[in-house]
């Protein structure tokens, strides 16, 4: 369930000319070693592309640090509004095509912009963004980690139900994808919805990761700040019931 630095680092060759990697693994929460990944692939003359989509509410993030020379995320995934937001490296805000239109300006980060800016959802963006800085992300992500260690552990401890992905807590976003012994996932979704548990099934858009655990689709439950032991304790018994 983990991708291993050797799997992208193999592919590099003198044609690379940028590497695409993701944060953290919607489906089954695994973070890539991004940073290593990146100083591989600069190595070998290639830019990096994270797509932080799904790290970016879990764990502290800093691009300089990464070294990548493009980091995009979305701020629904951050309790903001569906937006997509990219920080480019300086020297590639006036060098990449930008499918802009005509009255954009040909220099700066306006010209990726295709017309007159949503200023309601900036606000909410910034009020997003300040909500993540003012709690901290470290302290999010030990009670998100605390939690999720709670989940694990009971979700594992029912013989009925099948963890994909690693066991353990090394490395990863507060994201499972399970299923339940004759129980398709939607079955899944559909009765733990009755109960007003939120969770997702299906290949969440994962579709290689999918194929590389050699399902369709599964049950996917996640956590956040907002999320308390007792969510977790009402997911594992009507699970158990199920």
């Amino acid at each position: 369930g983990r991708m291993p630095v050797e799997a992208v680092t193999e592919l590099l060759n003198d044609r690379t000319r940028w590497v695409a990697v993701t944060g953290a693994s919607n489906a089954i929460g695994t973070m890539p070693d991004i940073t290593t990944i990146t100083a591989a692939a600069h190595e070998a003359g290639a830019r990096v592309a994270v797509d932080g989509v799904h790290l970016t509410p879990h764990a502290p993030v800093d691009v300089g640090a990464i070294g990548c020379d493009a980091y995009s995320t979305s701020s629904y995934k951050w309790y903001g509004p569906h937006a997509g937001i990219t920080w480019l490296a300086p020297d590639l805000v006036d060098a990449l095509d930008a499918y802009k239109v005509r009255p954009a300006p040909e220099t700066g980060p306006e010209r990726f912009q295709l017309g007159t800016p949503a200023y309601e959802s900036l606000a909410a963006i910034d009020a997003a963004a300040r909500f993540l800085i003012e709690t901290g992300l470290p302290t999010i992500q030990a009670h998100e980690r605390d939690l999720f260690a709670h989940l694990l552990e009971g979700l594992l401890a029912d013989d009925r139900v099948t963890v994909y992905g690693p066991h353990d807590l090394d490395q990863r976003a507060p994201t499972v994808a399970f299923d339940v012994a004759g129980r398709n996932p939607a079955e899944v979704a559909q009765a733990l919805a009755t109960e007003q548990i939120a969770v997702w099934d299906g290949d969440y858009y994962a579709l290689e990761a999918m194929a590389e655990l050699g399902i369709d689709g599964a049950v996917r439950a996640g956590l956040a700040v907002y999320s308390t032991r007792e969510d977790v304790d009402r997911l594992l018994d009507a699970v158990r019931r199920l």
